[in-house]
């Protein structure tokens, strides 16, 4: 009896027949994850693995599911193996639905002895990895419930009669083929052909004569000829006519062809695609794990924990700039529930904002993410207000386009939601965005949501003990060099303008002298 074992991606069948998105979602913009995600999709395009990177999940069993088999796939040795052992799979699959379609083919240039070759090559090939798995398998021992489930169904898979019988076809096969020796008469346009009845071996002869010019290993300038036949109607032909001269061998390969036509398993089949979800991560992540940027599993949180990650970063900007990248971290008490950000202009503000969406949503699909270490919720969504250009077919101002938008937002929200808002109401007075920001506030405590606020408007970082004020640090001996550090404080007031103007002689004084000077 085959394990439980069905997908690498879900516990049981129902989940991983569960609908999936297709569309990018609303916040990956804002968020700049379309940024991250356009690299790993544009890699792996053949296996289609849209559906699982846009669509996040909600239950903390199947998160950890993941987790656990990520990490296990962290060893460089064994992902090699991996990597090898599903492109081999995914590439069998192709070959063979290509040539299931040729064997039933009434067109004999299609169903002929090639491709009965084939498929056995194939199912040679096959055989042979299934095996070469199962030994590097057995010498591992793993942390996840997935890959462990996954190596008990190969083991069992091996044993079953299905395996067995087409293995010992295949040898069978191979070794009834070997036997066929036969000489070919070319002259002209003509072939002809009969079996080996003990001539010479003139190859053998020539190679002989040879042997004494050889000097050892030097370099092969034998082209390598494509796998497709050029002249496979030649072939075709000459293999009929062995077909008659070996009657029970060919025999035996139509009757292997018709047996075993699918013989591939549909689950190992669905492994060498799934594993690309791992994969195709694991190789993005690597080349900032090179240059030193942490990633870890974050824990979810329960109750009254508190929420936090420690050296976190935002990862597209990273995968840019790499070593220059600046870490963070953040960290939200029990009862504590919204982060205010302020700052100087040019800070990082948004940057810090991104990355905390980021890796919430990263989290929500069970993958490694920037930090090193962490405590998060697991959110039913993420909702995003970042600045966008005016539509003028709406004809909305700013001021009521933000109001608009924001509506949505709160209505959509729940008290699992993740809510990240950049500079909202920037289009108003000073006195209107307190008064529309502090109701705004009022209605994400209702909800009980999480949220992540980038405002110029200081007055919203108040004493209320669900908001924590997050400010953006300046370098101590220089003003006008931003750190793009944020750390847990109350709002300064300094918005550093005077400073970097001084350093571009931009002040009220250096203007008026410069216009005396050239007047």
């Amino acid at each position: 009896m085959f394990s439980l074992f069905y997908s690498i991606l879900f516990k049981t069948k129902n989940e991983y027949e569960r609908e999936r998105f297709r569309n990018v979602p609303e916040c990956f913009k804002d968020l700049n994850l379309h940024k991250i995600f356009e690299v790993i999709l544009k890699d792996k395009e053949e296996f289609e693995l849209e559906g699982l990177f846009y669509t996040p999940l909600q239950d903390e069993e199947t998160i950890i599911y993941r987790q656990e088999i990520m990490a296990d796939l962290e060893d460089d040795d064994f992902r090699k193996v991996i990597t090898s052992f599903s492109k081999t799979i995914y590439k069998l699959n192709k070959i063979m639905e290509k040539i299931d379609r040729q064997l039933i083919s009434i067109k004999s240039y299609e169903n002929n002895y090639l491709t009965c070759g084939r498929m056995l090559d194939c199912a040679d090939v096959y055989c042979r990895e299934i095996y070469n798995l199962l030994e590097i398998l057995k010498g591992k021992k793993f942390y996840s419930q997935g890959l462990n489930a996954f190596k008990e169904y190969i083991g069992e898979y091996i044993k079953s009669d299905k395996f067995q019988e087409l293995k010992n076809h295949v040898l069978q096969l191979r070794k009834d083929l070997s036997s066929v020796e036969y000489c070919m008469f070319i002259k002209g346009g003509t072939i002809r052909i009969r079996k080996y009845q003990g001539e010479i071996d003139y190859s053998k002869k020539i190679l002989d004569c040879f042997e004494k010019f050889r000097q050892g290993k030097v370099k092969d300038y034998r082209k390598k000829l494509d796998e497709e036949p050029v002249a496979a109607h030649v072939e075709n032909g000459v293999l009929n006519i062995l077909a008659d001269l070996y009657k029970d061998i060919f025999a035996d390969l139509r009757s292997f062809c018709e047996k075993h036509r699918k013989f591939l398993d549909h689950t190992i089949i669905r492994f060498a695609v799934d594993i690309q979800f791992y994969l195709s991560w694991l190789e993005y992540v690597q080349r900032l794990k090179k240059v030193g940027l942490p990633f870890h599993y974050p824990k979810f949180s329960k109750g009254n924990d508190a929420i936090f990650v420690r050296d976190t970063f935002d990862l597209a900007l990273a995968y840019l700039i790499g070593e220059k990248t600046i870490t963070n971290d953040f960290i939200l008490n029990p009862q504590e529930r919204v982060i205010v950000v302020t700052g100087p202009n040019q800070g990082g503000k948004t940057t810090f904002a991104r990355a905390i969406g980021q890796i919430h949503y990263l989290a929500s699909l069970g993958l490694s993410v920037p930090g090193r270490e962490g405590r998060l919720p697991i959110s039913d969504q993420i909702l995003t207000h970042f600045n966008r250009e005016e539509d003028l077919s709406t004809l909305q101002g700013k001021l009521q386009d933000d109001l608009v938008r924001l509506k949505d937002i709160l209505k959509k929200a729940t008290e699992r939601s993740i809510i990240i808002i950049n500079e909202i109401f920037a289009s108003t007075t000073l006195s209107d965005a307190i008064i529309l920001g502090r109701n705004m506030l009022k209605d994400i405590s209702v909800l009980g949501s999480f949220a992540v606020i980038v405002t110029f408007i200081e007055e919203l970082a108040t004493n209320n003990y669900e908001i924590v004020s997050m400010v953006g640090v300046v370098d101590k001996n220089d003003p006008t060099q931003r750190t793009y550090k944020f750390v847990r404080k109350p709002p300064d007031g300094l918005a550093y303008a005077l400073h970097i103007a001084k350093k571009y002689n931009l002040t009220y004084e250096d203007i008026c002298r410069r216009l005396k000077n050239e007047s």
